[in-house]
């Protein structure tokens, strides 16, 4: 980096998710990309555009109206395309590593100048490793270093992670993990009141009306720490641990096995800051195929939502998918879209109860009626 050194914290500049934590499996179950798709994705971190990508279609356009939430994955695009796998691996933060400031150098001039000045503003969050600077990761560290200590020490956290099957993680959470200490200081931490303050943002809960929203976690908390085979729960050892053990079972995009794909598609993506609506607005009809919606919906208004998914109807190409969380706010297809959109109750059953991350309720897969 150049010149006078500027620091803010990269939350505060807006970075809310450093990491996707929508878990990709059901998303590509529910798209199945193909390369004859154009796919539309909510940006947020970023690893589930990348892990679309990996599916080879023929565009990917990561839409965001966060700039912040840009500049990172036009970062982790840069990252991707000059790097090696192992000095990748290590900048982003997946992996220890002594000099990202200077990596970040070598990739600073192939970065757009807003881009550029973000991490120029934010070196901090460079030092750190770019995957866990976000408002959501460090609200997770919290409670790592902060809280999970008064409940279990770290060698039951091993424990727990080393479970060889589903029936003795079942039993060890019964047996060992869930105790009183645990379900206090849970509700406590992931009540609606810190989550808004410090994971989120107070906004984020204008619509719900769900009264109990700790216990209502702490009940998600369960089923994925006692039911979902957690040996390859990339999710769970992350916050239980600040970082990935083994990267051939972690996210897509930052599996070794994965690299040279992602590599060799990188040039297909491209990002536009826009909100979603606003983009779908400005496209042509038949111009997407395939729409990851993280979970946009639980934010907007039922008009909003009804307006958004006017628009997909519109743009879409012929038998095209979409996919979407829901945390507490169901989002039925709504009336006046019934004739033209049609969820598949197949992957709707089957999806968030496998789901490796256990924040969300409901996971929407819908077709749209040629």
């Amino acid at each position: 980096m150049s010149g006078e050194r500027r620091t803010r914290p990269a939350g505060a500049a807006g970075i809310r998710y450093a990491q996707c934590w929508e878990d990709p499996r059901a998303i590509e179950d529910a798209l199945a990309v193909t390369s004859d798709d154009d796919v539309v994705s909510i940006a947020s971190g970023g690893d589930n555009t990348l892990a679309l990508l990996l599916k080879g279609p023929r565009s990917v356009t990561a839409v965001d109206r966060n700039p912040a939430q840009l500049h990172l994955v036009e970062l982790k695009i840069r990252a991707v395309e000059r790097l090696g796998y192992e000095e990748f691996a290590g900048f982003v933060g997946a992996r220890p590593a002594g000099e990202r400031l200077r990596t970040y150098g070598q990739l600073r001039s192939s970065l757009s100048p807003a881009a550029r000045d973000y991490w120029d503003g934010n070196p901090d969050a460079l030092a750190g490793g770019i995957v866990h600077c976000g408002k959501f990761e460090k609200y997770f560290g919290l409670f790592r270093r902060r809280v999970l200590p008064l409940i279990h020490g770290r060698r039951t956290v091993r424990r727990l992670l080393a479970s060889p099957t589903v029936e003795d993680q079942r039993e060890f959470y019964g047996r060992t993990w869930d105790n009183r200490r645990w379900r206090l200081l849970f509700r406590v931490f992931f009540g609606k009141f810190l989550l808004g303050r410090l994971g989120r943002d107070p906004s984020y809960f204008r619509y719900v009306t769900l009264d109990k929203v700790a216990a209502t976690l702490l009940g998600r908390a369960r089923h994925a720490l006692a039911e979902i085979p957690i040996r390859d729960n990339f999710y769970v050892e992350y916050i239980l641990t600040g970082n990935f053990r083994r990267l051939d079972s972690g996210p897509p995009w930052l599996q070794p096995g994965n690299f040279d794909e992602l590599k060799a598609n990188i040039g297909r993506l491209r990002l536009v800051r826009a909100g979603l609506t606003e983009y779908l607005s400005s496209l042509d009809p038949g111009s997407a195929s395939r729409f990851n919606l993280s979970d946009i919906f639980e934010y907007l208004s039922e008009e909003e939502v009804e307006t958004a998914l006017r628009e997909v109807c519109r743009v879409s190409a012929p038998r095209g998918r979409l996919a979407f969380w829901t945390l507490f706010i169901p989002r039925p297809v709504p009336e006046s879209l019934k004739g033209q959109l049609r969820p598949s109750a197949a992957l709707e059953d089957k999806w968030p109860a496998a789901a490796r991350a256990f924040f969300y309720g409901g996971f929407r897969a819908w077709s749209v009626r040629p």
